[in-house]
């Protein structure tokens, strides 16, 4: 591990210890349901149509209550490979420049969420990723609220893949159905869990990522004091 890694995964270790628990997207729900591909390419990458999906819903600040906040939706679904894709989206701006700004929502029935770094799939042109609700979802940006909502009947989101110039395609639609069990994992990690035909740009920005995402890991599982 080089000097610049190592300090970037301390200092997401020590805030993640001070925190006991995420730096960012502490308060979440945890749910599960179904991902149906209509994109011929995405749909080759999952090597299924349909696949089952464990999604979190949080808020990244962790502000309470209804308080707006940036909000994310994280995506774990099988590959081909049958081997975790995580997605960790947040909600974003649109066009152009917009889709490269983190913003907080007003609540989950308004909210936006795009990846902010693009990705590449089979060496292809930078897209950019996004959600947008597909059904009606709690005006409100509550964790409990959305979690009642999708007690009550399914939910879901439409995911979409844009070009930096050029028209928008959907990937997918999700649907989301109930709580998850136990079992549910207790992180996403968008860089390290990725199909081999799927990159995430630009590679020295997603080492950076990678380096905050393994210090936060770290200082969530570690009961070793912390020197302030």
């Amino acid at each position: 591990m080089g000097l610049l890694d190592s300090s970037v995964s301390g200092i997401f270790e020590v805030a993640a210890r001070l925190r006991h628990g995420r730096v960012f997207h502490p308060d979440g729900l945890v749910l599960t349901g179904e991902l149906r591909a209509v994109d011929a390419q995405y749909e080759r990458i999952l090597g299924d149509a349909k696949r089952d999906v464990v999604v979190r819903i949080s808020k990244g600040v962790g502000l309470p209550g209804s308080l707006p906040d940036v909000l994310g939706l994280a995506i774990r679904v099988q590959d081909r490979e049958g081997l975790p894709w995580d997605l960790a989206l947040a909600t974003s701006g649109t066009g152009a420049l917009g889709q490269l700004l983190i913003l907080p929502a007003l609540g989950w029935e308004t909210a936006h969420y795009g990846s902010i770094m693009p990705y590449s799939f089979d060496d292809g042109p930078a897209l950019w990723l996004a959600a947008k609700p597909e059904a009606p979802q709690p005006e409100s940006a509550d964790v409990a609220d959305f979690g009642d909502a999708v007690h009550e009947r399914p939910t879901g989101f439409v995911l979409t893949a844009k070009p930096l110039s050029g028209p928008e395609r959907t990937l997918a639609h999700l649907t989301l159905t109930e709580q998850a069990d136990a079992e549910a994992p207790s992180y996403f990690d968008p860089v390290r869990n990725l199909p081999s035909s799927v990159a995430l740009l630009p590679g020295a920005l997603a080492a950076v990522r990678r380096w905050a995402y393994r210090g936060s890991r770290e200082g969530r599982d570690s009961s070793v004091p912390v020197r302030v």
